[in-house]
């Protein structure tokens, strides 16, 4: 039983878990939406997670003791840094989703380097919350959508405004829901990080308190199925497993300050995108 808990332990520190819970969603979401992605944009999206959440989590920490820390930590997040390099040559990505690319790189830097008054932007009101959410959004929905039309011939195109129809309201739409439920996911994690969080981090749940940021959750729930059902104009068009999965966040969200183990959050409610994955493939 100890071992196993050691082995659990690892696997979510080490941002293993969150990976492949950010790539079942990124599969699901492109798979309900018949967008063709290809798996080396899945391995992308992997180690990215892997590093990224690890420079999030340890960067500070590896920056003022860069050899007393976790050294297996720091070997995987550099495989997974050269890997997801890798991958990015082999895709050979437009200028388009390099410039977004850019963009998520330089979010993650100014989260976690000190320069703003000493610390990094984790600091400013809700930062960590918008941030993530937009990161998410950005390589779920956007990059695939310029990866796909960046490499199609043009013959495949009717014309331009076929494009920016495609662009103006799939992507807009798509990318909200994300971030919507993005945020949603988050909220759990805020509310059980309120033990250990600064009072300086000024998070949802410390500015507005628990119960508020559960409402807030429960909104952002309710706004994701509005928007389903905009975008789905007819009913049998909605996939049942889109419902039942926004359903559990919910709850999971109304839950989440009643379950003080930190496996709640990070394990159950991380593994939500998953089990809407199993959900899919099953319904």
């Amino acid at each position: 039983m100890r071992l196993l808990k050691i082995i659990l332990d690892f696997y979510i520190r080490s941002s293993l878990h969150v990976a492949i819970c950010f790539v079942a969603l990124a599969i699901v979401y492109n798979g309900t939406h018949g967008l063709y992605v290809p798996i080396h944009y899945y391995i992308f999206l992997f180690c990215c997670a892997i590093a990224g959440y690890n420079l999030i989590k340890y960067g500070f920490i590896w920056l003022k003791k860069p050899l007393g820390f976790n050294f297996i930590l720091k070997l995987l997040s550099f495989m997974a840094t050269v890997v997801a390099l890798a991958m990015l040559i082999k895709l050979e990505i437009g200028k388009y989703a390099l410039i977004l690319l850019m963009i998520i790189t330089a979010i993650n830097m100014l989260y976690v380097l000190p320069i703003w008054k000493g610390h990094g932007l984790r600091y400013s009101p809700f930062f960590k919350l918008f941030s993530v959410s937009i990161v998410w959004a950005i390589l779920i929905i956007a990059i695939p959508q310029f990866l796909y039309y960046e490499t199609t011939p043009v013959t495949y195109l009717i014309d331009d405004y076929r494009l920016h129809f495609f662009v103006s309201n799939y992507v807009e739409l798509h990318t909200l829901k994300i971030f919507v439920l993005v945020i949603a996911l988050c909220i759990p994690f805020e509310i059980r990080d309120l033990k250990y969080d600064e009072e300086q981090l000024q998070t949802l749940p410390q500015v507005l308190g628990v119960q508020v940021s559960k409402y807030i959750g429960l909104c952002l729930c309710g706004l994701y199925l509005l928007l389903l059902f905009f975008q789905k104009f007819k009913i049998e068009d909605i996939q049942y497993s889109e419902i039942m999965m926004i359903i559990i966040t919910g709850v999971a969200i109304w839950f989440s300050d009643k379950f003080k183990s930190d496996y709640y959050a990070s394990f159950f409610i991380e593994a939500i995108p998953l089990i809407w994955l199993v959900m899919y493939c099953i319904l």
